[in-house]
């Protein structure tokens, strides 16, 4: 398993104060074999690749729905 990031036990301690949502979903998904996001440690790199991925699936998404 790849080794948790710097900063993921804060950032899922943050996102449980600050959204009770997240905090049920936090404590009920977590678990021994927690799956770790893990990225090329370029964080823009990262981001851009997810806006990119989001964008793409949601044109072909909106291309199916027009040809019904």
């Amino acid at each position: 398993m790849n080794n948790p990031p710097k900063y993921w036990n804060s950032a899922k301690k943050y996102l449980s104060k600050k959204d009770k949502i997240m905090s049920y979903l936090i404590k009920t998904y977590k678990s021994p074999s927690e799956t770790i996001l893990t990225s090329r440690k370029d964080i823009f790199f990262s981001l851009c690749k997810s806006i990119i991925g989001q964008q793409i699936s949601v044109a072909a998404a909106n291309s199916v729905f027009f040809k019904v």
